[in-house]
């Protein structure tokens, strides 16, 4: 392991215009969809007998799997097959002509063999980006309270003549590139033959941000699919099945924006929209939002005591407090190299560097303890189960990452947490639900891990305690 310097600065992908004090930016894929017949009005024989696709949401992308059985109803052709991608481009209008697509792990396969595909360059839009710039009125000054007694006297409260908006701060409008291309393929056909083509492919989602100093604005996480394409091919589909499958912590917090009233929510983890001899249009587009917006607000306590502090998260009419105000010690530590030292204290985030375990092998067994100095009860846990370096995922795959943890809450509530293998742009969020007590310890003990390409040491980055408020706080905006 290395010390490498952690850049303090913001994700940017794709188009961003940087603040005095703050930027903004956008992340992720705008959009996928069906599949088209040819990027040109061309007639075809090929028609879709049936599609099924599935969805996956994960905590930052969707893993999108889309399987076609598809007839050739006339004469032996070769069939140009073109699937969509929509992705924020740069304001420089000389970069708009990037022909790669962006997607992730992109394959497909035609009766289980694989098939190339090619990205084409489409054409590239100006879109209208509604962006908020915070406001530098000033407004009561507001402190964060509490010493270790348990009370959350913190959860200071607006009056009623203050917005219950979730966001505050005047709204300018953000001219950036948006550009549409395609994975091409080209498919055989036989006379009258019938073929079962399978997509499979990773997307992150969609977002547009912003931050004006320490203060984080981020909008919807949304993942698009867009069933239109499907018109250019012969006919209708003739039967069909979209399943969603929400695997990420918050299920409670996605929503379908479009279509309305299609789906039907079999569980709260599962939605599904079965169909026949659909000629789709516009409005059979689908919009999902995985996570919807919130707002970020460091609690501003003097730097003169870094140890409280915090952020406060606003999403819509839920409110939280993230922080580290605790005590850790580990059962063991990786020694020293050189000037890095992966001490437990680490996991607070200050340091750029993680805690390592220090037992012989994987560090199954090994375990960290937090006593906690303002016990609240909590919403989640928020963490970094890897050596996390800021946008560089080198050194995420080259030691192990949790791949579960045993987490013990007051020693006396027990659970398991699988945690995904994904390289995680955010911290990655542990719900803790079915216990409403303010937790005063809690102890987690590596029970699974991701295995490193080159070293064994098991890292954790970060650990933060999600509280929930019952009151709106004061927020003190950045200046």
């Amino acid at each position: 392991m290395k010390n490498l310097w952690l850049v303090l600065a913001l994700i940017v992908v794709g188009a961003t215009i940087v603040f005095g004090n703050g930027g903004a930016w956008q992340t992720g894929i705008i959009g996928t969809g069906n599949v088209k017949s040819s990027n040109k009005d061309r007639h075809t024989d090929v028609t879709i007998e049936n599609e099924n696709v599935k969805i996956d949401l994960h905590r930052e992308q969707a893993a999108v799997e889309v399987r076609y059985r598809m007839h050739n109803t006339g004469p032996k052709v070769q069939q140009e097959f073109f699937f969509p991608v929509e992705r924020w481009g740069k304001n420089d209008s000389a970069d708009a002509d990037i022909k790669e697509t962006k997607l992730e792990n992109y394959r497909i396969t035609v009766d289980g063999k694989e098939l190339k595909a090619t990205d084409v360059a489409g054409p590239t839009e100006q879109r209208t980006i509604e962006t908020r710039l915070e406001s530098t009125e000033p407004e009561e000054e507001s402190s964060e309270t509490g010493e270790g007694t348990g009370e959350t006297s913190q959860e200071s409260g607006e009056t009623e003549e203050q917005s219950s908006e979730t966001t505050s701060g005047d709204i300018w409008q953000e001219k950036v590139s948006i550009i549409k291309s395609w994975k091409k393929s080209v498919i055989p056909f036989e006379r009258n033959q019938t073929r079962e083509v399978a997509i499979h492919y990773d997307a992150r989602y969609a977002e547009n941000n912003e931050s004006v100093s320490e203060d984080l604005h981020n909008s919807d996480a949304t993942f698009a699919y867009s069933l239109s394409p499907a018109a250019t091919w012969k006919g209708s589909i003739g039967k069909g099945k979209i399943e969603i499958n929400v695997l990420h912590p918050e299920p409670e917090d996605v929503s379908i924006e479009t279509p309305k009233e299609r789906f039907k929510k079999t569980s709260d983890t599962h939605y599904e929209w079965i169909f026949e001899n659909l000629k789709p249009t516009l409005a059979d587009d689908i919009r999902v939002i995985a996570h919807s917006k919130n707002d970020s607000y460091p609690t501003r306590v003097s730097d003169e005591d870094p140890e409280r502090n915090a952020s406060y998260i606003i999403r819509g009419n839920q409110y939280f407090l993230d922080y580290s105000d605790y005590d850790a010690v580990a059962s063991s530590t990786l020694a020293p190299q050189g000037e890095s030292h992966y001490e437990v204290e680490n996991i607070k985030g200050r340091s750029g560097l993680p805690w390592a375990e220090g037992a012989k092998d994987d560090g199954i067994g090994e375990s960290i303890t937090l006593t906690v100095k303002r016990p609240l009860p909590l919403y989640g846990i928020v963490m970094r189960p890897g050596y996390w370096e800021f946008n560089n995922d080198r050194l995420w795959k080259k030691n192990n990452r949790v791949g579960a943890l045993e987490i013990t809450l007051n020693d006396e509530q027990t659970f398991t947490e699988t945690i995904p293998d994904e390289t995680f742009q955010n911290p990655y969020l542990i719900r803790l639900r079915d216990y409403n007590k303010p937790v005063n310890k809690i102890k987690m003990v590596i029970k699974g891990v991701h295995r490193g390409t080159q070293f064994r040491d098991t890292c954790i980055s970060l650990v933060e305690l999600r509280a929930t408020l019952s009151k709106k706080p004061k927020i003190q905006h950045a200046r």
